[in-house]
């Protein structure tokens, strides 16, 4: 392009020389690096050929960390390659990232799937628990009849992540033993607190709500009142935290309207979901990237993965908070 611009100023430059002879080696150069091109982009046409194929046969692939490895090499390898010829350029250019892109949606849809159908297991598993509470009504062959039924039940149900399978499994054994649980803590005055943080900003004491956190860990009841109060302290230091960006970014956020307010929070957790919408992106399509043989791993990318929703899950309760005047 150097040399065309050259050649086309040539003719309006105003000054002294042998333009033609200068106009003849600028052709000649320019004749010359087409042929090159020329000459690149049909190489570039045969390596790009070849990279489709290779692409076709890698996602067929059935081990999703192999075929991953493979196709993201041979994204890298395809845009390293030039251009290819004029005419075939973008009919291949189609066809290679329509196949990318078909390969990451139909592995997205899977974990999405495997994600539904752990969802599906555990409520299954919390059936099954609830119906093992009935069993203290029951006695003799009924009782037993019951608790074999549930057991076998139990037992075709399905694999969940042991951080779920665990307290359920306790549960379920307890029921079907007749064991006494230990019962749950009274949550009144704890969700009184939190609720009085959370109609006034100014009572936010970080160090409070960890000691709150942690005595609701080191109690092993369950109820909802107890996640509740987790979940409460989770949303009032996210809402924390962005109020600390909001002010950093809008030093005089205090002097807004009300509307404006609103909008301004919107935005910055609008900004803050697509953030961690990217980064949840990003743990889908790596987990693939550990074999699945790796149990362990599995379940900490997978534990990863749901840390990350639930993330976005409290930014999202947050904008209700400002839509309902909370926030």
């Amino acid at each position: 392009m150097k040399l065309v611009h050259l050649r086309e100023h040539l003719s309006s430059h105003d000054g002294l020389g042998d333009y033609q002879a200068l106009h003849d080696k600028i052709v000649q150069y320019e004749t010359l690096v087409r042929d090159i091109i020329s000459k690149n982009r049909v190489r570039n046409t045969e390596i790009k050929t070849v990279l489709i194929q290779e692409t076709q046969e890698a996602v067929e692939i059935i081990n999703w960390k192999e075929a991953t490895e493979k196709i993201n090499d041979l994204k890298g390898r395809w845009i390293k390659t030039g251009s290819a010829e004029e005419g075939k350029n973008e009919e291949l250019e189609e066809r290679f990232w329509e196949i990318v892109q078909s390969f990451f949606e139909r592995k997205k849809q899977f974990f999405e799937d495997k994600q539904k159908l752990t969802d599906h297991r555990k409520r299954q598993y919390e059936a099954l628990v609830e119906e093992a509470k009935n069993l203290k009504d029951l006695h003799g062959k009924d009782r037993f009849n019951k608790v074999k039924e549930l057991k076998e039940r139990w037992k075709e149900t399905g694999g969940i992540p042991s951080e779920f399978y665990k307290p359920l499994n306790t549960s379920f054994n307890q029921h079907l033993k007749g064991g006494k649980f230990k019962p749950s803590a009274d949550y009144t005055e704890t969700l009184s607190q939190l609720q009085e943080i959370k109609s006034d900003k100014d009572k936010y004491d970080k160090e409070l709500l960890d000691r709150m956190k942690k005595r609701l860990f080191n109690d092993k009841g369950r109820s909802p009142e107890k996640y509740q109060c987790l979940e409460l302290i989770q949303l009032l230091h996210e809402r924390s935290f962005v109020l600390k960006i909001t002010q950093k970014r809008f030093p005089d956020f205090a002097k807004l309207e009300t509307e404006k307010k609103k909008r301004v929070r919107k935005g910055i957790l609008q900004d803050l979901i697509s953030r961690d919408m990217d980064d949840l992106k990003i743990y889908e399509e790596n987990s693939a990237n550990f074999s699945s043989n790796d149990g362990k791993m599995n379940s900490l990318v997978e534990g990863k993965i749901r840390s990350q929703r639930k993330k976005i899950e409290v930014k999202k309760k947050l904008m209700e908070w400002i839509d309902s005047g909370e926030f």
